[in-house]
């Protein structure tokens, strides 16, 4: 059986419906989730649907017991707070039996990274090593899917701001990201323990905003800026400190270059390489 955790968030959900599209029917997967009242159209389409909080570890080990493979999909919080939630989440499958995680961590795993989130991947991942439990870390790139919130004010201003400096990044779709995470649970065999789903080419954001103006035909420009003034904003705009420090230093980690990393790894997975930034402009901003 392979199991889901977090099957009612964004990624996760996409990576049920994925493994439903390539294994043809509901059998064998499962997915876990801490409100099962939210998943009832999967439990409807003969998922087997499984209560579990990562703050609560008797859920887990219940939810996990008879899983083959556990694809663990990376939670959301302040960083020890997620880095613990994992924890328990490892501790859990191994004292189930799980033969196998799959992880959702991230391409930005370096120890002098700025970025929160690769603090939580780095420690994350090596829990996983020193579980003793068979693992595959899928390492994500920046998702396309936030780029319409960090672009769509210059659809009115001509302008956007971030502290990304000149660095550069590939973007790749939670949908695709899915399907790259559903690939590599239902393959009989992996050659490697990480694989970098990054996109085939970087990009700096002045590329990012020329792409945007092509689909749009507006004029659309990047203007650096200081982390201090940007984090300021995002906590002006209502936003916890924490989140507004993450989302800050992860920007920061692009200027420092951790997401300058492009590999063929998402294509080996998937047989197809993934949609060049040029198409996800079109997609997310060529109807506005």
């Amino acid at each position: 059986m392979i199991l889901v955790t977090g099957a009612n968030g964004q990624l996760g959900r996409r990576i049920v419906e994925q493994l439903l599209v390539r294994r043809g029917s509901a059998s064998g997967i499962a997915a876990s989730v801490r409100y099962p009242a939210r998943a009832a159209d999967l439990a409807e389409r003969g998922i087997a649907v499984r209560q579990a909080d990562f703050d609560r570890p008797a859920d887990l080990a219940a939810a996990f017991t008879g899983v083959d493979k556990l694809i663990l999909v990376s939670t959301d919080g302040p960083k020890e707070v997620r880095i613990g939630r994992h924890r328990k989440a490892i501790e859990a499958a191994r004292a189930a039996g799980v033969g196998h995680i799959l992880y959702t961590s991230l391409i930005d795993v370096a120890a002098d990274s700025p970025a929160d989130l690769a603090a939580v991947h780095r420690a994350t991942e090596a829990d996983l090593a020193a579980s003793g439990v068979k693992f595959t870390a899928l390492r994500n790139p920046l998702y396309a899917d936030f780029l319409p919130m960090t672009v769509g004010a210059a659809l009115a201003t001509g302008v956007f701001q971030l502290p990304a400096g000149r660095g550069r990044a590939s973007f790749v779709s939670r949908v695709e990201l899915a399907e790259a995470a559903a690939a590599a649970a239902l393959a009989p065999a992996l050659a490697r323990q990480v694989y970098q789903l990054t996109g085939q080419a970087t990009h700096d954001y002045h590329e990012v905003a020329a792409a945007v103006a092509r689909a749009t035909g507006r004029t659309v420009r990047y203007q650096p800026i200081g982390e201090d003034a940007y984090a300021e904003e995002l906590e002006a705009s209502g936003l916890p400190g924490w989140l507004a420090s993450s989302m800050t230093n992860i920007y920061a980690a692009v200027a420092a270059g951790h997401f300058d990393k492009a590999s063929n790894d998402f294509a080996t997975l998937v047989g197809h390489p993934p949609r060049p930034l040029a198409c996800l402009a079109q997609e997310l901003f060529g109807r506005r």
